[in-house]
């Protein structure tokens, strides 16, 4: 398992110690992490819902506090109401899942950046019991796409992205063993559904390489780096001359966000796109371009179907 860069990732403490905004940084992981427990925490094998009351105040239409410990009592931040019902409770998984996996990534970074072995086992914990709920939630009720844990493939690409590079950092055989069937079907699954050029995609194409990257698997990786609506594919047909993803503000970040960890992931096996010219002139840009599209009250233009404005 090539990724991530020992060597680099043995460096990153010195740099951290010298830098008062990184340390700042490490401390606010820790601290979110003292009460996830692997004895306390457990992964429900249930799949999120999406439907047009879930996740809404029903008095005032504000949306509802996601609190990772309260599966089925959701609190409206506005009118301080408490919700309950199917309709909450599947929107609470759907975040769940993803702040759950994003845990495993921080324990699992802490853990090898200060050889802690509490934070690793956490990430550890958190690995084995989704591999082992994984295949137990059925792939069907789907709104965009095949997916198990999600109602939509694109959630479940970023899902596979925060599971194969917790598996990455926690670097162990063992783990490896337990999570591979499940980053290999997660994998060909988003594989099968191809969205082009939309930001979704971009997504899509991050989990083939971070779980490519895992799995040893050359042809997944270059299918997300090069493939026809590959990483290298969109950052030359998706984004405008002016660095602007082209869907729009709404979908800009979320779109850099996947671009950047696929970069990461591809940096794992030797492929580096900042070391390429028109790939970094290109990610540089992405960078620049909302400074430039600010209003002058320093919000970014709502469009699309941007939830303001």
């Amino acid at each position: 398992m090539p990724w991530p860069n020992r060597e680099a990732l043995a460096a990153r403490p010195a740099v951290i110690d010298a830098s008062p905004d990184l340390r700042l940084l490490e401390d606010t992981l820790r601290r979110r992490l003292v009460e996830v427990r692997s004895d306390t925490l457990t992964i429900p094998a249930r799949k999120a819902s999406l439907t047009p009351s879930g996740g809404v105040c029903e008095s005032d239409g504000t949306r509802l506090v996601f609190d990772p410990w309260s599966p089925d009592v959701h609190r409206c931040s506005e009118c301080g109401r408490e919700h309950r019902g199917a309709a909450h409770d599947g929107w609470w998984l759907w975040w769940f899942h993803l702040w759950a996996t994003e845990r495993a990534v921080h324990a699992a970074l802490l853990g090898a950046l200060r050889d802690d072995g509490d934070m690793l086992a956490l990430a550890r914990a958190l690995l084995t019991s989704y591999a082992r709920s994984y295949p137990t939630v059925p792939n069907r009720d789907n709104v965009l796409g095949p997916t198990r844990f999600f109602f939509s493939t694109y959630l479940e690409s970023i899902w596979l992205v925060q599971m194969a590079f917790a598996v990455g950092l926690v670097n162990e055989g063992a783990v490896l063993d337990v999570c591979r069937p499940v980053l290999r079907e997660s994998a060909t699954l988003i594989r099968s559904f191809d969205e082009g050029w939309s930001n979704r995609q971009v997504w899509h194409n991050a989990a083939m390489v971070a779980a490519g990257s895992c799995l040893d698997d050359d042809e997944l990786v270059a299918h997300g780096a090069d493939g026809p609506h590959g990483l290298r594919a969109q950052l030359r047909r998706a984004v405008t001359r002016e660095g602007m993803w082209f869907e729009g503000e709404n979908y800009h970040f979320f779109a850099l966000r996947g671009l950047v960890l696929g970069a990461e992931a591809l940096r794992g096996v030797g492929v580096d796109l900042y070391e390429d010219a028109a790939s970094r002139a290109v990610l540089a840009a992405m960078f620049r371009a909302p400074l430039r599209t600010l209003l002058p009250d320093a919000t970014l233009p709502a469009r699309g179907d941007a939830p303001f404005g």
